[in-house]
């Protein structure tokens, strides 16, 4: 298994040079000192998780970038060779695009809604928001008490951790992505 912190180094000089920050400037972003920065630039330096948290949010790339686990891998993904799941007596059909990842922190869904379909979704406790795009049809989607009626194209932002609901009323079929941010 290779060391993740190995790549720390270059990633961060990476970042730095592409940006034209001095060490200083990097410093006083990070809220790490030059000092240190020019250590684990040079690989003199092991830094520990909260160092790298200060680098990471300083500079504004993600902790897996930081660590250099993000690949220059592409992965094109055909929504219908995935293996859909099936809600609402078969009427609303949910394709996991991308599956949850603890570095993300999300997970990505193509959902179709047929007509009549009604889906009532429980609080999700460990979620943070949701992020709904409607791509085409109307989508009508309630939190607790409040009812938003979304045509296509148009996008709703909400805390999961309340009851919601997805429906489709209609004659013709909706569909939308939904981003589920934990």
């Amino acid at each position: 298994m290779n060391d993740p912190t190995s790549n720390i180094g270059s990633v961060l000089k990476r970042v730095r040079f592409e940006r034209r920050l001095t060490l200083e400037e990097a410093s006083k972003l990070t809220e790490v000192s030059k000092a240190m920065l020019g250590q684990i630039e040079r690989g003199e330096s092991n830094p520990t998780i909260s160092i790298l948290w200060k680098i990471s949010t300083g500079l504004k790339i993600s902790f897996s970038e930081i660590l250099g686990s993000e690949t220059n891998n592409f992965e094109a993904i055909s929504i219908d060779s995935i293996k859909p799941v099936y809600e609402s007596d078969g009427k609303m059909i949910l394709y996991d695009v991308f599956p949850f990842n603890p570095i993300s922190g999300f997970e990505y869904f193509y959902i179709k809604l047929l007509p009549g379909a009604k889906h009532i979704s429980t609080p999700h406790q460990n979620s943070a928001e949701e992020y709904v795009v409607v791509t085409k049809g109307t989508v009508v989607i309630t939190v607790e008490e409040q009812t938003f009626e979304l045509t296509a194209p148009s996008a709703l932002k909400f805390k999961a951790n309340r009851e919601h609901s997805y429906s489709n009323p209609y004659d013709i079929e909706a569909v939308f992505q939904n981003i589920v941010k934990y």
